[in-house]
């Protein structure tokens, strides 16, 4: 009876020391394919968090709703909610059908990291990136943001989507008392419109232009307008 008795907190304080060293690990990032997208296949790192709900939220800024051709922009992932201490996220931008679209590029190494798996390419949090959230989350209004760039795709690859899971911590190490928010927003492509060319004969009707607006005419002579430093 004794041994079983051991055996069951053995058994109980293995599970209890698993659970808290993936939850550690996740910490240093999530495992890919966890932010709700298609190439996710619904995945969210709900799965080990749980489905807490809270009144905070994720947001991806600078996302454009049109995306040009090879066009490089700038984004931020914000996980804000005040009841919390931190925060991690992941993100990927994929086609309609979940394959990878454009490039997601890594513009703050120390807090973001890209995690690829089976072609497409997910970005999320460091161990640093989140040590950093929590020593300042409330200096940054209790929420974290983690910085990026995307590289449009060379052409037309019909809609993109954002996608975004963020993930609102305690700071307990453990996977529980954690909040995870989920977002997504849409891209279409658009045509990048060149300025028409300007001919020679228009340069040179502006030219003519400038110049009879600028000189003041007295009598028959001329004074050039004065130039002031």
């Amino acid at each position: 009876m004794f041994r079983r008795t051991t055996a069951l907190w053995a058994t109980a304080f293995l599970s209890i020391a698993v659970t808290a060293e993936k939850s550690f690990a996740f910490r240093s990032g999530p495992p890919a394919a966890h932010n709700g997208s298609t190439a996710s296949g619904g995945a969210t790192c709900r799965v080990c968090h749980g489905s807490a709900s809270g009144g905070g939220m994720v947001q991806i800024l600078g996302a454009p709703a049109e995306y040009e051709a090879d066009a490089l922009y700038n984004l931020t992932v914000r996980v804000t909610d005040a009841a919390k201490a931190g925060a991690g996220f992941q993100l990927s931008v994929e086609t309609a059908a979940g394959a990878q679209a454009g490039t997601i590029l890594v513009s703050d190494a120390d807090n973001t990291q890209l995690n690829p798996n089976a072609g497409v390419v997910w970005i999320n949090h460091t161990l640093a990136g989140v040590d950093d959230a929590v020593a300042n989350w409330v200096a940054m209004g209790n929420s974290a943001e983690y910085h990026l760039e995307w590289l449009a795709p060379a052409g037309d690859v019909g809609p993109v989507t954002f996608w975004a899971a963020g993930n609102a911590i305690n700071d307990d190490d453990f996977n529980t008392g954690d909040v995870i928010y989920l977002h997504n927003q849409s891209a279409t492509f658009t045509e990048d419109v060149p300025v028409p060319a300007v001919s020679t004969w228009s340069l040179i009707a502006m030219g003519l232009i400038l110049i009879t607006a600028g000189t003041v005419v007295i009598g028959r002579g001329a004074v050039a307008p004065k130039r002031i430093h």
